[in-house]
């Protein structure tokens, strides 16, 4: 059974929604729980560090421009990660 039974709604512009919903996912929580601890005062940790999220970008960026990037700059970007990983 659920504990949690009354809603509140808040309304918010589609950029503060969206904003919203990125920290709760930085967090790892629902937006629901996101705000209730928000609101409550609790203490709200991202999931991941800024450097773990810095190299997942730079990961990811490389990932998706792969097919249009040439062999050096390829090499370069992962010497850049490999840099951002151990340093």
């Amino acid at each position: 059974m659920r504990s949690k039974t009354f809603g509140i709604n808040v309304r918010v512009t589609e950029q503060e929604k969206a904003k919203l919903l990125q920290n709760a996912g930085f967090c790892s929580l629902s937006l629901s729980e996101y705000l209730r601890r928000l609101g409550l005062g609790k203490e709200i940790k991202a999931a991941v560090t800024e450097k773990e999220y810095r190299v997942f970008r730079m990961v990811n960026d490389l990932k998706e421009n792969i097919e249009h990037t040439e062999k050096e700059e390829i090499v370069r970007r992962l010497d850049q990660i490999l840099k951002e990983i151990s340093g």
